[in-house]
């Protein structure tokens, strides 16, 4: 069971932006022969046969996709319940605060690859997780408000009140 309804859609969005990362993470990998030779040339590893390098790099370059995928849930959760925060701390409709949610992902996502002078590639993927991110929680926002109306609120108490 989910803590609220806001951590849902951020777990949902989160799982929309994850599938779009690991497609995209999916179809950018390089092969595992580029990665062998930037790492010979970046690290001395010269006590470690190369094929068990290959190996381990082979797994490592499957397995990427799935957990771009995971991080994302993990992210999604985590501005899922920034989300509720903001929406409950600033007036005015949610939507404001799913866009503000989406603003402040961005920014902490996307600014550091810029200045940190990262490829344009990984600026645009990365672009496009939180564009995901954001556009399905707008839409889970518009689709159905996260705040609980009157009506939940009185079922759920009548529900705590009995002892379920």
């Amino acid at each position: 069971m989910v803590e609220s309804r806001y951590v849902l859609y951020g777990l949902i969005s989160g799982g929309v932006s994850g599938v779009f990362a690991g497609i995209v993470t999916y179809l950018t990998t390089p092969s595992v022969d580029v990665v062998l030779e930037q790492v010979k040339s970046s690290v001395n590893i010269s006590g470690v046969p190369e094929d068990v390098l290959r190996g381990y790099l082979s797994i490592g370059l499957l397995l990427a996709p799935i957990i771009v995928f995971v991080f994302a849930l993990i992210l999604g959760a985590v501005f899922g319940a920034l989300y509720g925060y903001l929406d409950k701390k600033i007036p005015g409709p949610p939507l404001f605060s799913a866009v503000l949610t989406g603003a402040i992902y961005a920014g902490l996502l996307i600014l550091p690859n810029i200045i940190l002078g990262a490829s344009q590639q990984k600026i645009m993927a990365n672009s496009g997780w939180v564009l995901s991110y954001t556009l399905a929680l707008i839409a889970l926002t518009i689709y159905k408000s996260p705040r609980e109306s009157k009506l939940e609120q009185v079922r759920y108490t009548g529900i705590e009140r009995q002892g379920y």
